[in-house]
C-alpha cells in the first residue's frame, strides 16, 4: 500500500513539473516571436554550413572582390555560417547562378555591370535583372575613375579632349571592359567630346577592349592604352609618392556626384562633361543577386543580416579604408531603384558607338 501511495505522489509531482515547464517554454517562445516581429520578422540566421558568393570579376585585387569580401566577412557572423567569395568572372557567375540550388547556398555579388552587360549585349538576355531575385544593395565605389601615366600631357578627361584639338596628329586610346561600368562612363566621355568638339576630334579616340583591372593597368604600362578605367580604391597605390616612374599613374576624373574625400580628383560634372546637355553622374553600386526561386526564408535572412552589418562601425571602417562607402538599400527598395537606373542609362548606350567600331 505504501509503495502504491509513493508511485501516485511521484506521478502527481511529475505532472505538475511538466505543466510548469510547458508554460515556461510557451512564454519563452512568445517572447522570442515578439522580439523577431520587432526586428523585421525573420531571424538573421540560415541552416547552411557554407554559402558560395560568386562575383562577376576574375580579379581578387579590384573593387568587386574588396566589397564582396568585406560584406561577406561580417554577414557570415550574423548568419552563423561561412561565406566564401569566388572570383569566377561575370559569364561563369551568371551561368552557375542559373544552375544553383534555391536554398541560398550559391548567390552572387556584383555591381551595375549586372544589367549593363545585358544592355550592351555582352551577356545573354536570360541574365537580365528581371530573371533573378535582387538582394540588398550594400556599398558604393565613389571612386569610379579614369587614369593615365603620371607624365601624360593632360591632367583631366576634359583636358585630354583639348589636347587632341591642339594636336591634330595625335590619338588617345582608352582601356575599358566591354559591357560594364567602364564602358558606360567611357561612352559618356566619347559622346561629350563628339558633341562639344565634333567628330574630327572624337574620331581620334579609340578603345582598347580588355578585362580585369590588372589587365587595364598592364595595358597602360605596355603602351597599349593612354588612359585606363580604374578606381581610387584599386589604383591609388600607383599614384603615391615613391612609385617607380614606369608604373606611376595620375587620376583624370571620377564619374560620381561628388569628389572622394581626401582626394583632389575632379568629377565629370566639375569638368563640364555632359551628355545631351545634362550632367553625367554614374555611381558604381554593389548588390546581391540570387536565383529567381530562391527560398524566401533565406532571402529574408540575408536582407536582415545585411541591414545589421551596415550598422556596424567596423564594417564601415573597412570600406572606408579603400574609399568605399556604405550605401544600403533593402532588397525591395534595391530592386525598384536598380530597374529605374537601368532604364535611365539606356539613352547613353543607344547613342554610343560600338566598341568594335572604334577599337584599336
Amino acid at each position: 500500500m505504501k509503495k502504491l501511495l509513493m508511485v501516485l505522489i511521484i506521478a502527481f509531482l511529475g505532472a505538475i513539473l511538466a505543466a510548469c515547464g510547458s508554460s515556461s517554454e510557451e512564454s519563452s517562445g512568445d517572447e522570442t516571436s515578439e522580439a523577431n516581429e520587432q526586428n523585421g520578422g525573420e531571424e538573421a540566421s540560415v541552416d547552411l554550413n557554407r554559402i558560395r558568393v560568386l562575383i562577376g570579376s576574375s580579379s581578387t585585387g579590384g573593387d568587386t572582390y574588396q566589397n564582396a569580401d568585406a560584406v561577406s566577412r561580417y554577414t557570415e557572423e550574423v548568419l552563423d555560417t561561412n561565406m566564401k567569395v569566388d572570383a569566377v568572372g561575370a559569364l561563369r557567375a551568371f551561368d552557375e547562378l542559373g544552375k544553383a540550388k534555391d536554398d541560398g547556398s550559391t548567390i552572387m555579388f556584383f555591381h551595375d555591370m549586372a544589367y549593363l552587360g545585358v544592355e550592351y549585349g555582352s551577356f545573354d538576355e536570360k541574365d537580365e535583372l528581371d530573371n533573378w531575385t535582387i538582394g540588398p544593395m550594400v556599398s558604393i565605389n565613389p571612386g569610379n575613375a579614369f587614369l593615365t601615366s603620371a607624365d601624360a600631357p593632360y591632367d583631366t578627361m576634359a583636358e585630354s579632349a583639348e589636347w587632341l584639338e591642339e594636336n591634330p596628329d595625335e590619338t588617345i586610346t582608352v582601356a575599358v571592359e566591354a559591357g560594364g561600368v567602364s564602358e558606360v562612363t567611357f561612352d559618356a566621355y566619347y559622346l561629350w567630346v563628339e558633341q562639344e568638339f565634333g567628330t574630327e576630334i572624337s574620331d581620334r579616340i579609340h578603345a582598347y577592349v580588355t578585362g580585369s583591372q590588372e589587365d587595364k593597368d598592364q595595358a597602360l604600362w605596355d603602351g597599349n592604352a593612354d588612359i585606363i578605367h580604374g578606381s581610387i580604391g584599386a589604383n591609388n597605390q600607383y599614384t603615391e609618392d615613391g612609385v617607380e616612374d614606369k608604373i606611376k599613374m595620375k587620376f583624370l576624373g571620377v564619374s560620381a556626384s561628388e569628389r572622394v574625400e581626401g582626394f583632389d580628383v575632379p568629377t565629370f560634372n566639375e569638368q563640364g562633361i555632359t551628355v545631351d546637355g545634362e550632367e553625367f553622374v554614374f555611381d558604381k553600386e554593389f548588390f546581391f543577386l540570387m536565383p529567381k526561386d530562391v527560398d524566401s526564408n533565406f532571402a529574408a535572412a540575408l536582407d536582415n543580416a545585411v541591414a545589421e552589418v551596415v550598422e556596424n562601425p567596423d564594417y564601415e571602417e573597412d570600406l572606408n579604408t579603400n574609399t568605399y562607402i556604405v550605401n544600403h538599400r533593402p532588397a525591395e527598395e534595391a530592386e525598384e531603384y536598380l530597374l529605374e537606373k537601368r532604364d535611365k542609362i539606356r539613352s547613353v548606350i543607344e547613342q554610343a558607338p560600338d566598341l568594335n567600331d572604334i577599337a584599336k
